[in-house]
């Protein structure tokens, strides 16, 4: 069987998306020698074998508008010129007028799926994310509901979002969760009541404005005795005020050890999963989060959440002004992570088995 994968928008410096790509290519060459496999990525990122090869298109990664010409069906000749058996996608969109019996599409961006705001190319800050949500999202519908592929995603929220927006028809969209690292170290959080903490990018729907808002709210009451430390720099947030600490980028195992004694602001508003309020939750960390389906469907159970609207830097306040002053605990009861075992090759492997 012949099978052709396409993600050349994931590079090295792209940090999830090229996590799902390098360990999804690795388990295909550990554990498939069968199937010839195809690779189209922007570059030579992994070695190849007998069975694994890679097709590098960089000039798709560095013009958007190549790579939406290239999904509404201009590369349908090239990706047809393999033959492929199964076409996979993990990257969102599924090209346009691709000739496979099975069509599988990997969909993690939540941006386009999100309508709680409509973002805006006439104010810089949103243009990035006005791209995603206005254009690439329209082609990703566009693809989805033309092509009918399988369609994994994973959350309910993401299916239901999927469902209620493209003409995908209820079974022909998966959910399928990621495979969450378990921690099992019985280090938990030690009810530290005067550090917060926040591990994300500097992508605007991160909201770590509200961070700031926040922030000066309880310094107009004379609350100062506190600080908040986030994974950017003084380039990417040059307002910070004394209360900020800024980290840069850290380890995951730094990232892990700072919720020992740091209470978790998840102040975001576009995820398709969150996957640091799961490991905070279990070390069970008390954890400030945005009320929104996607923390709500995450922390299902856990006792030691409390929610705000994203859009309110008092609610936020609030929260963090009874973490201060102690009258929000943890109960030191950790969330309970069913082990799911299945990676994403399984999953698709399944699927083809199945033949759906």
């Amino acid at each position: 069987m012949r099978i052709v994968v396409s993600d050349y928008a994931a590079t090295p410096t792209s940090g999830g998306t090229f996590s799902i790509l390098e360990d999804f290519y690795k388990d295909v060459l550990k554990h498939d020698s069968k199937n010839e496999w195809f690779f189209i990525l922007a570059g030579e990122y992994f070695p190849t074998s007998a069975n694994v090869k890679i097709i590098t298109r960089p000039d798709l990664k560095q013009s958007k508008f190549k790579k939406l010409f290239f999904e509404l069906g201009g590369g349908r000749s090239f990706i047809n010129h393999y033959h492929p058996d199964v076409f996979i996608s993990l990257q969102n969109i599924c090209t346009v007028g691709v000739k496979s019996p099975l069509k599988i599409v990997y969909l993690h961006q939540s941006i386009p799926f999100f309508q709680g705001h409509r973002f805006s190319f006439l104010k810089p800050a949103e243009r990035r994310v006005a791209l995603y949500q206005r254009l690439v999202g329209r082609v990703i519908k566009y693809s989805l509901s033309k092509e009918q592929p399988l369609t994994i995603v994973q959350t309910d929220w993401m299916k239901r979002a999927v469902i209620q927006q493209t003409r995908l028809v209820g079974e022909r969209v998966l959910k399928v969760g990621p495979k969450v690292p378990v921690i099992n170290d019985h280090h938990y959080f030690a009810n530290q009541h005067h550090r917060f903490f926040y591990p994300a990018t500097a992508y605007l729907y991160k909201n770590h404005q509200l961070i700031l808002k926040a922030i000066r709210l309880l310094n107009g009451q004379g609350i100062n005795n506190f600080q908040v430390s986030l994974t950017l720099t003084k380039e990417q947030l040059p307002t910070a005020n004394n209360n900020v600490e800024l980290l840069g980028f850290i380890p995951r195992q730094q990232v892990l050890k700072m919720y020992e004694d740091h209470v978790l602001i998840f102040p975001s508003y576009i995820e398709s999963y969150g996957l640091p309020m799961l490991e905070a939750a279990q070390k069970a960390d008390l954890i400030l989060a945005a009320d929104i389906d996607v923390t709500h469907e995450v922390l299902a159970g856990y006792s030691n959440v409390y929610y705000f609207d994203y859009r309110d830097p008092e609610a936020l306040a609030r929260l963090m002004k009874k973490v201060i002053t102690g009258e929000l605990k943890s109960d030191l009861r950790p969330i309970q992570v069913p082990y799911r075992n299945e990676s994403l090759l399984q999953t698709i492997q399944q699927l083809i088995v199945e033949g759906k």
